[in-house]
């Protein structure tokens, strides 16, 4: 089981420094429901957390790094980092703690790795830990791989070795991806290695990020400007974990593979009892109206997604933009709620969805879930429905952008006190860069008239 505890910005967009700690970690508990939202006035650095988990996501699960890392950046500096703390349980043992740094700069138009490091604490039978050490890095810059003490014991002074791991840091150079966990780096030689501690660990962790590590931004929420709605998924076939997006089209049937009919046609199953408890008397169909052959040559199905209610057949694109997002993200809320390794990133939360509703949800989650979910919000009913260690929010000094609300007792309403703050400050941090009315009102007038002449 692995456990996000810590995730740490420096110079990443507009958070010159920034560290978020997850409940279950203040806590210090591990079995436990982990939900935690973030809140802040737009421009604040709350979609920073989600790029940044993004990019976790690519580089663990051993992708290439995004094309728009060069804009994360921030604009003053020339690296960033991404520092991201967690830990691994394996049974009924201590957890084991890890460290995972990503080090990236800008080199000519676009963003490229410059360094990265995964460092560990070992449990001891007494429950103590020992001192943090690294466990493998890369430099891209020197060529270097780190420490001297682990590169020299994966070689055992065998030449062949040596020089397999020298090109495959080359290779995750040029592909721009990740040393330590990508196929093109050094994860297939690390892999091979069974009786090593090392190659178990990288797998467990590269085995994470691709599976339990679900990033769904802003983008991929609701219906796109092509009417395609992205049905996020997370399910367990033949014995292994798979994760993706199935695209859905809402103005006319969607051209699948028999895989993906039945892919959807599970999903679908196990979204109805969710579903109909949520949004009560919507239930969802599949219609197959045709087959035709795929780009590859296949046989494809065609099929529409339809709410039925009354005994009666609606396209899906007749309901709301809220219930297409409910619909499009229930499968990874059922993983969420259910497996504590799963780990749910999700932006914008409250979009489209009613107030009410996203309470209630919030509400449920943070009591019965066994797994992690980090959310954006700007919906406040929020706050009354969590803990007060569930929530962080974001402040207008970039060198610390994120902290929590302290002295607050059980009795007090934290809607009333953020808003409160807003108001009348008193926290540590400022955390509403203030707006004049007037001026606005004035500035509104003033475009007008200036559009005029």
């Amino acid at each position: 089981m692995i456990r996000i505890s810590e995730i740490t910005l420096k110079n990443f967009k507009n958070v010159k420094y920034g560290t978020i700690t997850m409940p279950s970690f203040l806590k210090k508990k591990v079995n436990c429901s982990d939900i935690l939202g973030i809140y802040g006035q737009n421009g604040s650095g709350k979609t920073a957390i989600i790029d940044a988990f993004e990019i976790l996501a690519d580089i663990l699960g051993g992708d290439s790094l995004s094309e728009k890392s060069w804009n994360l950046i921030n604009v003053d500096s020339a690296e960033s980092s991404i520092v991201l703390s967690f830990s691994i349980t394996d049974e009924d043992k201590m957890p084991e703690l890890f460290k995972y740094t990503l080090t990236l700069k800008k080199d000519e138009e676009r963003g490229i790795i410059k360094s990265e490091l995964l460092e560990m604490k070992k449990a001891k039978e007494d429950g103590s830990y020992e001192r943090e050490k690294t466990v493998l890095g890369y430099d891209y810059e020197s060529h270097e791989i780190k420490p001297d003490s682990t590169f020299k014991k994966l070689v055992r002074g065998n030449r062949d070795m040596e020089l397999e791991l020298l090109v495959a840091a080359r290779m995750a150079e040029k592909s721009e991806s990740s040393f330590l966990f990508s196929s093109d780096g050094a994860y297939e030689i690390l892999s091979s290695l069974n009786d090593n501690e090392l190659s178990y660990w990288i797998r467990v962790i590269r085995e994470y990020a691709k599976t339990s590590l679900i990033v769904f931004s802003s983008r991929d929420a609701g219906v796109d400007s092509n009417l395609m709605m992205n049905l996020t998924y997370r399910k367990e076939e033949r014995g292994r974990i798979i994760k993706g997006r199935l695209p859905i089209s809402l103005d006319k049937p969607s051209l699948i593979s028999k895989e993906d009919k039945i892919l959807l046609e599970s999903m679908i199953k196990e979204m109805n009892t969710v579903l109909n408890a949520i949004v009560p008397h919507l239930t969802l169909g599949v219609y197959t109206t045709g087959e035709e052959l795929t780009d590859e040559g296949k046989k494809g199905f065609l099929v529409e997604i339809v709410s039925l209610k009354n005994g009666k057949a609606i396209p899906l694109r007749y309901e709301s933009e809220g219930i297409i997002k409910i619909i499009s993200i229930t499968n990874v809320l059922l993983c969420v709620y259910n497996n504590p390794s799963v780990c749910l990133i999700i932006d914008e939360f409250d979009a489209s969805v009613f107030e009410y509703l996203l309470g209630e949800l919030i509400s449920i989650f943070s009591k019965g879930a066994k797994g992690q979910m980090v959310f954006t919000s700007h919906n406040l009913r929020i706050l009354e429905m969590i803990d007060k260690d569930s929530v962080v929010f974001s402040t207008s000094n970039p060198e610390n952008r994120y902290i929590r609300m302290t002295n607050i007792k059980n009795t007090n309403n934290l809607r009333d006190v953020y808003i409160r703050s807003i108001l009348l400050g008193g926290t540590k941090e400022n955390i509403y860069e203030e707006t004049d009315s007037q001026e606005i009102g004035m500035a509104l007038r003033r475009a007008w008239r200036d559009a005029e002449k």
